[in-house]
């Protein structure tokens, strides 16, 4: 009755204790009040337990008590499992279950109340059964409603209800066997009844790690964390010595001649071995980490903190508006007072290229230095606090040697950036604001994580710059490109000049001619020089008569020789047009050079101008080697791309559909291997 009477008073204190817990936070809810209503009933129950084995005096109270107590964990699981449920299962439902269940108690402690006054609860009586049997269905139904619960939370929920399901599972199973045990032999074993109170008295503490873990439920009560570390390490070398102790007297029992010998030097290195595990740095800094990470509230909000990161780092315009956001968005996870940014540069060595209330220095940290190894070989958080005063913490990670700069600049922290397990650079972080800023593993994983994110934006912005560097070069290659197949042009009719000079020089017409091609050529290489400068050439567009001005172009093709000699076939006396002259005259000469060059010299080429509806259509039709399906389909309209090997650059018929995009037209082309092709071009007519 001794040990019974423990074991109810250490069960009441505990659940007293659990309750004023709760009572502590101002989150209400319904669960949250039948949370406390269970928690007091149990106290209540336990304390009359406690009475009844230090008195010896009647169960009748404890039993009404325990049915209350049964009922008021039911309602909590009745509740929990009506919101993990959701819109399934109503309020109404939820009240006519509770009612059900009360009701089925009542109806089954009436007989057990009437056989009390007449015979006393102890009579084992079909009455007694009544009672023990009521008791064990509750037992069932508290096991599948936590079976339910459990199964029906969403798996990223189930961690916050795990201790709790675990906490109740254990109890009422406990219960179960007992009344079970019962039932069968018709009287309650009398070791598992006072036993029954140590049993509850564990499951608080699981309760207890339920409620931190749940922000819903936790309460706005602070134990500190050397409180739950120094608390959770005594617990845990009390079981060790337990069950060491254990073994101990099992090696004496049973270990024969040898058994008090190897008792002795069982319980020595029982103690031996466990003042070396608390003396251990390494492993007290590991239970600690270990602790604070399972049992313990955590420090930051994370939703906050990473929308606060994100928002900052991404307000950034210029490269050094970017690194100072880089700088600040990493600071102020920890409230850092300065801050340091090192980048890889060219060559491999690590240079600072800006800070925040720190003074720029204008050093190099070599690539092969032992801070930048132990960097990128590790990813790890470097305290130059914890460094100094536990060198033995980094030692087990590698060499590490901090440089002298360092110490210079009073660093606090040093963060590695890193992309896809590549070190681009790292951070300097000044002491904290805060005074009492205590650096721990929350505070280095989530400077870990950011640094990974902000790495990620930096080599993606220099990757963005690089592009459009590649992308301003590739713009100027391809306006030179231009320039040259328009000089090749110039070329050749200045070439056709030269060539027919010594014959014509003295035919005034010619040398018209000549005067009015070199004063074109210049127009177009004043033109070109204007491009080159970053001048932007607008032409208004003009009335230009398309009739006319390809009877210009096939006048003077007839006159530069080419072979063979394109015909112009017109439907049509005049047809017009609004473009730029220079631009039409530039396309349709280079249709008919590409005719000409696909073309035997005594093959036909064909200009055919006709007007359809609202539009004006000219042709360029030869009788040349032609093109393939697949070669008009995917390249013909690409620049650089060519059928002429060598001697063509492949932009004149890229170029001819742009303009004429621009003046609101477009081109078709068709053409067969061995036949020739068909260039159509297409002009709205002005009306």
């Amino acid at each position: 009755m001794n040990i019974g009477s423990i074991g109810y008073s250490i069960s009441a204190i505990a659940f007293l204790v659990f309750s004023a817990v709760l009572l502590t936070d101002k989150q209400k809810g319904s669960a949250k009040i039948l949370l406390v209503i269970a928690a007091f009933a149990s106290c209540i129950w336990a304390f009359s337990m406690t009475y009844q084995a230090m008195t010896g005096s009647d169960l009748i109270t404890p039993q009404v008590l325990e049915f209350m107590k049964s009922i008021s964990w039911i309602a909590l699981l009745l509740r929990m499992l009506s919101v993990t449920y959701g819109a399934g299962i109503t309020t109404k439902s939820f009240m006519v279950a509770l009612g059900s269940i009360i009701v089925f108690v009542i109806l089954m402690m009436f007989p057990v109340l009437y056989q009390y006054q007449n015979d006393g609860i102890t009579t084992f009586g079909d009455n007694f059964n009544y009672l023990l049997t009521s008791h064990l269905l509750l037992a069932v139904i508290g096991i599948v409603l936590i079976e339910q619960l459990y199964r029906n939370t969403r798996p990223e929920k189930r961690g916050s209800i795990k201790f709790l399901c675990l906490g109740l599972g254990g109890m009422c199973i406990y219960d179960f066997y007992m009344y079970s045990d019962g039932l069968l032999y018709k009287r309650i074993d009398i070791t598992l009844w006072y036993a029954r109170g140590f049993v509850d008295a564990l499951v608080v503490p699981l309760m207890g790690v339920a409620i931190i873990r749940d922000p819903l439920w936790s309460p706005e009560i602070f134990i500190s964390r050397k409180v739950v570390f120094h608390t959770t390490s005594l617990l845990a070398s009390a079981v060790y010595l337990m069950t060491m102790g254990a073994v101990g007297y099992y090696v004496r029992d049973y270990g024969g001649s040898w058994g008090l010998v190897g008792q002795a030097f069982l319980l020595f290195f029982t103690f031996l071995s466990l003042l070396l595990l608390l003396f251990s740095e390494r492993i007290r800094a590991r239970w600690k980490v270990l602790l604070n990470k399972h049992l313990y509230p955590y420090k930051y909000d994370y939703r906050d903190e990473w929308l606060r990161f994100i928002r900052t780092i991404s307000s950034s315009e210029d490269c050094i508006e970017f690194y100072t956001k880089t700088l600040k968005s990493i600071a102020q996870i920890i409230d850092s007072s300065g801050a340091m940014l090192w980048l890889r540069k060219e060559g491999g060595n690590y240079q600072c290229v800006e800070t925040m209330n720190i003074p720029t220095i204008n050093i190099s940290e070599a690539s092969d230095s032992s801070l930048v190894k132990f960097l990128a070989e590790n990813e790890f958080v470097i305290s130059v606090d914890e460094f100094d005063m536990t060198p033995e913490v980094y030692d087990r990670l590698g060499s590490l040697e901090l440089p002298l700069w360092v110490r210079d600049v009073e660093a606090w922290l040093i963060v590695p950036l890193i992309n896809i397990d590549d070190l681009i650079g790292f951070i300097i972080l000044n002491h904290s604001k805060i005074s009492n800023k205590h650096f721990n593993w929350e505070d280095s994983d989530l400077l870990n994580t950011a640094a990974r994110q902000a790495a990620s934006f930096i080599v993606q912005r220099e990757v963005s710059e690089q592009l459009a560097e590649a992308k301003q070069f590739e713009s100027y290659n391809k306006l030179a490109t231009y320039m040259v197949h328009d000089i090749k042009n110039l070329i050749t009719q200045l070439s056709l000049i030269t060539s027919n000079a010594e014959k014509h020089k003295s035919n005034p017409l010619f040398i018209n001619d000549v005067i009015k091609t070199i004063s074109n050529s210049v127009d177009k290489m004043n033109v070109m020089m204007e491009l080159l400068q970053g001048k932007v050439i607008t032409k208004p567009f003009v009335t230009v008569n398309i009739v006319g001005l390809l009877e210009e172009l096939v006048v003077n093709r007839n006159k530069a020789g080419g072979k063979p000699v394109p015909v112009l076939a017109s439907e049509i006396k005049q047809s017009y047009v609004r473009g730029d002259r220079g631009q039409l005259l530039s396309i349709f000469g280079h249709l008919i050079q590409n005719a000409q060059d696909a073309t035997e010299s005594d093959g036909k080429i064909d200009v055919l101008v006709s007007e359809q509806g609202d539009w004006v259509v000219i042709e360029i039709r030869d009788t040349g080697c032609g093109m393939s399906e697949d070669f008009i389909k995917n390249e013909l309209f690409k620049p650089f791309k060519t059928t002429k090997g060598s001697s063509g650059m492949g932009i004149g018929v890229y170029e001819a559909r742009e303009i004429l995009s621009s003046f609101g037209g477009g081109i078709d082309v068709f053409s067969e291997y061995g036949k020739g092709s068909s260039f159509i071009a297409r002009i709205p007519v002005e009306l």
